[in-house]
């Protein structure tokens, strides 16, 4: 089960990319309205062309299921998902974000949790992945707010030197000068605390609706320390405004030290790009990433391309992947007319998996609709090829869950937490086997016959509960405090 909630959320959240309101929000002025708004509805229907192994007979079955079937995402400060036949509920999961506090409730069972804030809610802990893309897009906001803190922090500890020199960076208009700061023998660890102080508060704020990556990302910057020559260059552009920076340096965490080179720059209404390098000192470990995109206006027509890529190498085991996109928005005086195309591409355990979407999307008064084909290759074999319809407008307001009723696993490790939101599995289960209720014993065994796999019947494996590590108030209390603050 496991395995199919996986694929619900890959899927989700290759959906989901289109909801990055950095990514979007200059290509189309419809769309930077939406994305102000506190909650964004995703509506998603379809039906399959082919799937492998299915044949015809059990993808005829598959897309009978897929006939009146619904999956709506709700994305924001709170948000959760629910599958519906024919208007009907059949499952869904909700989740509100509270500061002391994460609250899931799950349907049909009514069964609700309570996660820490910093980490997964209990929808994660079922499925086992984010279905929230990162949106590299916000680096730009980030930077323009943290940029004048971090730049005063330097000047306490280093003085610039400004460097009349031209600095190439693709996709952006280049560079005319920098200012050079630059730290010998170690002395950045002594300005870090408050270069941490002057970035830390807008990190979180990119990261708001990410507190787990956000927890994860300030616990390694305030790991780290630097050793060797450290340099800061502040990228000016021909007016002397900021526009971007390059650090090199030699940074340790945890034992494991890295060459480090973080390069970027963008210019409004243009584009940029960014990337980072962390290679390892005295062992193989290394990661890759870049991401740039850049913005062509002519007339009422505006194209989108974009393209970024990360590899990594951990403890000899590489993991790749790549993202492209070429989108064309033609603005009516009524609406916007979306087509493009959008490829990922994931390397893992030597397998290739690359999933191409192709929307043709209109955009109008009741926000963003339209078809996006779907195609999945796994190695040179095409594994998948469906067509989806898309609806996401602004949504109301949900009602607030209760967390009276809800049990408690904050204080748990991830693992046990794991263990105490199994049970969710049986009644989800039971409602998706609902769906092969009005099939004859020949038609359940064919398809099941086809669906034995071992990425579609074997999920991950579930740790065994370390009951000796639970703390003493994780010992099955349900009842809470509901959170006044919010």
């Amino acid at each position: 089960m496991r395995g199919r909630m996986r694929f619900f959320a890959l899927l989700m959240a290759a959906v989901l990319w289109l909801s990055c309101p950095g990514a979007l929000a200059e290509f189309s002025p419809r769309y930077e309205r939406l994305a102000a708004a506190e909650t964004v509805s995703l509506e998603i229907s379809g039906y399959l062309d082919s799937l492998s192994p299915l044949g015809g007979q059990s993808l005829k079955i598959v897309n009978g299921w897929l006939e009146g079937l619904t999956l709506r995402v709700s994305a924001g400060k709170n948000g959760g998902m629910e599958i519906t036949k024919n208007g009907e509920s059949l499952l869904s999961a909700f989740v509100e974000r509270h500061d002391r506090y994460t609250l899931t409730a799950f349907l049909p069972s009514g069964s609700a949790y309570l996660t820490d804030p910093a980490g997964p809610d209990a929808l994660k802990l079922i499925t086992g992945e984010d279905v929230r893309l990162a949106d590299p897009t916000v680096l730009t906001a980030l930077y323009s707010g943290a940029a004048p803190g971090l730049y005063a922090a330097l000047d306490q500890y280093a003085t610039p030197k400004k460097v009349k020199e031209s600095t190439s960076i693709k996709n952006a208009s280049a560079a005319q000068s920098y200012m050079n700061y630059q730290f010998t023998d170690g002395k950045l660890n002594e300005a870090w605390p408050d270069i941490l102080e002057a970035i830390l508060p807008y990190i979180k704020e990119a990261l708001k609706e990410q507190p787990g990556r956000y927890a994860e990302t300030e616990k390694l910057l305030s790991s780290l320390t630097f050793s060797g020559e450290c340099r800061f260059k502040r990228f000016l552009d021909k007016e002397g405004n900021d526009m971007g920076l390059q650090f090199t340096g030699r940074a340790e965490s945890g034992g494991d030290t890295r060459k480090v080179t973080l390069f970027g720059g963008w210019t409004p209404g243009k584009g940029g790009y960014v990337s980072l390098n962390l290679t390892g000192i005295g062992s193989n470990n290394s990661l890759k990433a870049s991401f740039g995109m850049k913005l062509l206006t002519k007339k009422n027509e505006t194209t989108l391309t974009a393209e970024g890529s990360l590899k990594r190498v951990l403890d000899g085991k590489t993991t790749a992947y790549t993202l492209d996109v070429s989108m064309k928005n033609e603005a009516g005086a009524e609406n916007e007319h979306w087509t493009g195309k959008i490829s990922y591409t994931g390397v893992e355990n030597k397998i290739v998996n690359t999933w191409t979407l192709k929307p043709d999307l209109t955009f109008g008064e009741n926000g963003l609709e339209g078809d996006i084909s779907v195609q999945r290759k796994t190695g040179s074999d095409i594994t998948l090829k469906a067509k989806l319809h898309i609806h996401m407008a602004e949504a109301a307001e949900q009602s607030r869950l209760s967390a009276l009723s809800a049990k408690d696993l904050r204080g748990m490790t991830e693992e046990n937490a794991r263990v105490a939101v199994l049970p969710e599995l049986a009644p989800l289960t039971g409602a998706l086997a609902s769906l092969t209720a009005d099939l004859n014993e020949k038609e359940r065994t064919l398809l099941l016959h086809e669906l034995r796999t071992d990425e579609w019947m074997n999920g991950a494996a579930v740790p065994v509960p370390d009951t000796a590590a639970q703390p003493d108030d994780a010992d099955g209390t349900w009842a809470v405090e509901e959170d006044e603050s919010t």
